[in-house]
């Protein structure tokens, strides 16, 4: 059962980083949990190039002219449904997989010596941590609509009366979208907190919807938006440096494949990025564990 436990900020947030400090299995397992989330996109993007919005156009547009214009054999329908199916299952499966790594370093953290967070852990299915994550996340689906319609207006603006046809057309959009943009960063930074929130507060014993109400209430508080801004700091001051490293370790090694160095430097080149990488996940998995273990910390503070 929950109780509160009045303890400052500061030495909450103390209690939390001597914690995650020394139990290092936290950081393999919120790793975990960020990376088949979809974080693993976001740590491949320094070394994948992605298609130019021109190229994306180009691949796509026989599929949904095929689709929409044309006549759907019985064929290409199966298949469309198939891989719809695929991806669908495939997410579903990926946010139980990272709902469950959750689970188990919440109930971690809550036994921890470290943390004196006035509760004991109940068990909480992953399914319900994944379909309450999921109610988090409602207002990043409004947010993800208002910007869809918002880019699909100014794209269609740019296209038939461009303000500056010498910028390219992601530009213009880009810069005549911020709002659309800002919305869906907040709605869904907010959403991942009030998710493992109501994670933390179903695992302290409350139902579902006092879990969910409760946690959006508590980040609006001024201790909830605290937590909220350092913990936030520390992933993307870690987050971002690990990027660019990694980013430029990778510019080296193709550069050396492409220019056919001499095998020395072509394998210093590719031991300096396998470390690198390696280096900045652990890192990254202090920085989401610490995050965690605070907001675990929080739930039963006042």
């Amino acid at each position: 059962m929950l109780r509160s436990v009045r303890v400052s900020w500061l030495g909450s947030m103390q209690s939390a980083i001597a914690a995650t400090l020394t139990t290092p299995e936290w950081w393999a397992m919120a790793l975990a949990a960020f990376l088949v989330r979809g974080g693993i996109l976001l740590v491949l993007v320094p070394i994948v190039a992605l298609p130019t919005p021109a190229g994306f156009i180009t691949d796509v547009s026989p599929g949904v002219e095929a689709l929409f214009l044309g006549t759907p054999t019985p064929a290409g329908m199966l298949l469309a449904v198939a891989v719809v199916t695929m991806v669908v299952t495939g997410l579903a499966w990926a946010g139980l997989a990272g709902s469950w790594f959750d689970v188990v370093l919440v109930r971690e953290a809550a036994t921890s010596d470290e943390l004196d967070v006035g509760w004991q852990p109940v068990p909480v299915s992953s399914g319900r941590a994944f379909g309450m994550r999921l109610l988090a996340h409602l207002p990043t689906l409004l947010a993800l609509s208002y910007a869809l319609v918002r880019i699909v207006l100014v794209s269609y603006q740019q296209f038939t009366a461009p303000d500056d046809a010498g910028v390219p057309i992601v530009d213009r959009v880009v810069g005549r979208v911020p709002d659309a943009i800002l919305a869906v960063t907040v709605a869904w930074l907010a959403g991942e907190v009030v998710g493992g929130l109501a994670v933390r507060r179903a695992a302290a014993g409350m139902g579902t919807r006092a879990a969910v109400i409760g946690s959006f209430r508590q980040l609006l508080r001024p201790r909830g938006l605290a937590t909220f801004g350092a913990t936030t700091a520390v992933v993307v001051g870690v987050a971002v440096p690990f990027a660019l490293a990694i980013g430029r370790a990778w510019d080296h090694l193709r550069s050396y494949l492409l220019f056919g160095v001499e095998a020395p430097q072509l394998t210093a080149a590719l031991v300096v990025l396998v470390c690198t990488w390696v280096l900045g996940l652990v890192v990254l998995g202090a920085a989401l564990a610490l995050r965690a273990t605070a907001w675990t910390a929080e739930v039963g503070s006042s």
